[in-house]
C-alpha cells in the first residue's frame, strides 16, 4: 500500500482490526505518503469502498486468516473492473505448516490449486510466483526445529522480537533481507513458502 501511495497512485485500503488501521495511518504518516483507510467490512455494500471499479485490487496475507477465503476472494473480483488486476498472496503448502502459522492466527496453508481453481473463468493472464525459498524455507526450518530442540515456545521466545535490537540484531536483520532478494532468483520454482498470484479480471463479451 505504501509503495502504491508513493507511485501516486489514489489508495484505498479496509480492514476489521482498528488497530491494524490505526497502525497503517501511522506509517503512511511517518513515510509523508496518504491514503484512505477504513475500519470496516469489506462485504458491507453500504461501505464506500463497495462502490469498486478499482484498477487494481490487493488480497496478500488475508485468505489465510478466514473461514470463508473463497467468499472474499470472490468479493475482491466484484469490487474490480474489468480488465482490472488482482493480486492475491497467501502462505502455501500444507506440509510446511508450523508454530509460526498457529501463532500467526493463520487457520491453513493453501495448495497451489485451490487458489487458481477459486479464481475460475473470470480471469485471464494468469501470472504465479513462488517466494521464499531457498533462504526463507530453511530460515523457518532452523528456526522451528530449534524450538523444537529447546523445548521452548515461539510465543515465549518471540519476546524479543519487541525489544530495541542492538547492533548484531540490525545486522541480521540487514542479512535476513538480503536472502529474501536472493530468494526473488528463484520464484520461478513451486518450492517456495508463498504463493503469489496476478490476474486480469476478463472483460464481458461483446
Amino acid at each position: 500500500m505504501a509503495e502504491l501511495a508513493r507511485r501516486s497512485f489514489s489508495v484505498d485500503g479496509i480492514d476489521v482490526e482498528e488497530r491494524v488501521i490505526a497502525l497503517g495511518c501511522r506509517l503512511l504518516a511517518s513515510r509523508g505518503l496518504a491514503a484512505r483507510l477504513y475500519v470496516g467490512d469489506v462485504h458491507d455494500p453500504t461501505h464506500p469502498i463497495a462502490a469498486g471499479g478499482y484498477d487494481v485490487v490487493v488480497c496478500t496475507e488475508v485468505l489465510e486468516h478466514v473461514g470463508p477465503w473463497r467468499e472474499l476472494l470472490t468479493r475482491a473480483g466484484e469490487l474490480l473492473r474489468p480488465g482490472g488486476v488482482l493480486i492475491v498472496s497467501v502462505p502455501r503448502d500444507p506440509r510446511q505448516f508450523s508454530v509460526l502459522d498457529s501463532y500467526a492466527g493463520h487457520l491453513r496453508r493453501f495448495r497451489d490449486t485451490e487458489i487458481l481453481e477459486a479464481l475460475g473463468d473470470d480471469y485471464e493472464q494468469v501470472t504465479v510466483r513462488w517466494l521464499g525459498f531457498p533462504s526463507m524455507r530453511l530460515i523457518v526450518w532452523a528456526y522451528t526445529t530449534t524450538l523444537k530442540l529447546s523445548r521452548r515456545s515461539h510465543a515465549h521466545a518471540s519476546q524479543a522480537l519487541w525489544r530495541e535490537p542492538g547492533p548484531l540484531r540490525r545486522l541480521a536483520t540487514t542479512i535476513f533481507y538480503c536472502l529474501l532478494k536472493f530468494d526473488n532468483l528463484f520464484a520461478g520454482l513451486p518450492l517456495g513458502t508463498t504463493l503469489v498470484v496476478r490476474a486480469v479480471k476478463r472483460l464481458p463479451p461483446a
